[in-house]
């Protein structure tokens, strides 16, 4: 079977665990700081990562550092992994979901400053900000989503969760939001083997975001607690994965891009490309395409049978989940015609050529 994600598990990472660890902590190792200056340095930014436990994590923390008084209301797609709207409710925060462009599924840009321009003053009044979802590698138009901010005076979060090291303008999408966040998650790029996560902000919000995720007290003066918080700390054994992993995500990037070149070209017509802004350079995490929905089923069931793995994704939106539901009903006419025609096809790095040509080779004969 050609899976759609492959389990990592280097073996000379393992083997060498043991080794570093002997002059080396496995909380607060000095590894921790050693992988956030490894990382900001590998992916050309200006902000600054700080690690913790897990995506989801590193949006609660973003969350917790983007205070505004009497604001309550975030606005966000309908179509990403529910932590995107969950954390949000989690913190008794409100969401109002915005649709997506009408051949891709992310947020349209356009209906979210139709929103703005229409929605009523008391609950204008209340929105915080955008989460913005950069979901399977893609991005919108990054510059236009920051001048819609600035009119209406909103914060940007960037739940960049897949797409590390897809670029906006030749620049990481990660700087051009307050907050943007992260995921180490197994099946993600750059990924260890468990959970991770990280929040990218700017050098101000270090202190106290180390504190957030640190019980509220600082590294050497345990017992003085400074804020409510919670205990997020990346591990140190998933830091040195990651610092040792963090060599080859430049090859890596390359690999998956030359694999979906090769998937895009040798497609059939029945697959649809998502539509995408000119100035993105997707990292290429998730190859999806467009299908109609009618034959979607055997063309998984198609796959299968060639021991080919091809995945749905977000069957459902987030907003006809019960506990995620809006504080506002919106028009998601484009999401629930996108969610009924996603479909998504293998494109990692360790599909050899045979593999590829296999694929391409199914594809077409479906």
């Amino acid at each position: 079977m050609i899976k759609f994600f492959e389990q990592d598990s280097n073996k000379k990472i393992i083997s060498s665990l043991k080794k570093y660890f002997e002059n080396d902590e496995w909380i607060h190792g000095k590894i921790i700081s050693q992988f956030e200056k490894n990382l900001k340095r590998k992916i050309n930014i200006n902000a600054c990562p700080s690690t913790c436990k897990s995506g989801s994590d590193a949006l609660l923390l973003a969350l917790l550092l983007d205070k505004k008084k009497n604001r309550d209301i975030y606005l966000t797609s309908p179509i990403s992994y529910i932590a995107t709207s969950g954390i949000p409710k989690f913190l008794g925060l409100e969401i109002i979901y915005i649709d997506v462009e009408k051949n891709s599924f992310l947020l349209s840009l356009d209906k979210l400053e139709s929103f703005l321009d229409k929605v009523k003053k008391n609950i204008k009044q209340r929105i915080r900000g955008i989460i913005n979802v950069e979901l399977f590698g893609a991005t919108n138009d990054l510059n236009r989503l920051r001048t819609i901010c600035k009119k209406n005076n909103l914060s940007l979060i960037g739940d960049c969760a897949q797409s590390l090291g897809t670029l906006f303008n030749k620049k990481s999408t990660l700087d051009y939001y307050d907050f943007s966040i992260s995921s180490f998650y197994p099946t993600k790029i750059l990924s260890t083997y468990g959970d991770g996560g990280v929040v990218f902000l700017k050098k101000k919000y270090l202190k106290k975001c180390f504190l957030l995720k640190n019980n509220g007290h600082e590294k050497v003066q345990k017992e003085n607690c400074k804020i409510k918080a919670i205990n997020s700390r990346l591990d140190s054994i998933h830091a040195y994965i990651l610092n040792e992993k963090l060599n080859k995500f430049n090859e890596i990037l390359k690999k998956r891009k030359k694999n979906t070149d090769l998937i895009i070209k040798n497609k059939p017509p029945y697959l649809m490309e998502v539509k995408t802004n000119l100035l993105v350079d997707q990292n290429n995490y998730i190859l999806c395409f467009l299908i109609n929905q009618n034959i979607r089923k055997k063309f998984i069931l198609f796959m299968k049978n060639k021991k080919i793995q091809c995945k749905v994704y977000y069957n459902m939106l987030l907003s006809d989940n019960k506990v995620l539901k809006p504080i506002l009903k919106t028009n998601l006419n484009n999401a629930e015609s996108i969610i009924n025609r996603l479909i998504c096809i293998p494109n990692h790095q360790n599909l050899s050529e045979n593999n590829l040509k296999f694929i391409i080779k199914n594809l077409n004969n479906f």
